[in-house]
């Protein structure tokens, strides 16, 4: 039978507590997070900043490959 193994999602947010709640939101259905990338990024218009957003990159693993049994 298939099984969900991981979802990476890529998202844009104002803020630090967006953020947080990104996490929370793609945790809350038992994956585990096994990567997190929070990048600043600028837009720029004659050298000053005009707008500014967080770029997050979110895996999620909800299981492994093969199941590990236990003793091994």
């Amino acid at each position: 039978m298939p099984r969900l193994l991981r979802i990476t999602s890529e998202y844009v947010a104002q803020t630090e507590s967006e953020v947080n709640q990104l996490i929370k939101d793609a945790t809350t259905n038992g994956g585990e997070l096994t990567k997190k990338i929070i990048e600043t990024k600028q837009k720029k218009s004659k050298g000053q900043v005009v707008d500014e957003c967080l770029k997050v990159i979110l895996q999620v693993t909800y299981s492994l490959l093969w199941d590990e049994e236990e003793g091994e």
